[in-house]
């Protein structure tokens, strides 16, 4: 086999060096030259392999199984009760904007009849 063949095969084995590639990280003549000069069972490639297993980490499979681990009723309770949160907050405001209001107006009847001085 030619060593062309060899690194085909090579690569075949070492899924990581297509995303390196796909991901624009590095060039098959880059890692063909690497292969040329090193052989197939040099250190260098472990560099290669730490990076995928870094990047498996988190992976779509992992994200899935914590999703599955969420009780779905104890996360609807909890938005429940920010619901029933915001709703007060939200009735205090508007209960605030009202007596604001009127005591704005019943502030302006009474400059305007003069009967600020009893208050």
């Amino acid at each position: 086999m030619s060593k062309k063949e060899d690194f085909k095969n090579f690569v075949l084995t070492k899924p990581e060096l297509v995303e390196y590639v796909e991901n624009n990280k590095t060039t098959w003549q880059k890692l063909f030259e690497i292969y040329d000069l090193y052989g197939e069972n040099n250190d260098i490639w472990k560099k290669y392999e730490e990076s995928r297993t870094i990047h498996n980490s988190i992976d779509l499979k992992g994200i899935i199984n914590q999703l599955k681990n969420i009780n779905l009723d104890s996360l609807e309770e909890n938005i429940t009760q920010v619901q029933k949160v915001v709703d007060l907050v939200s009735e205090f405001t508007k209960k605030e904007e009202k007596e604001t209001i009127v005591n704005a107006k019943e502030e302006k009847i009474d400059k305007l009849y003069g009967d600020e001085s009893e208050n």
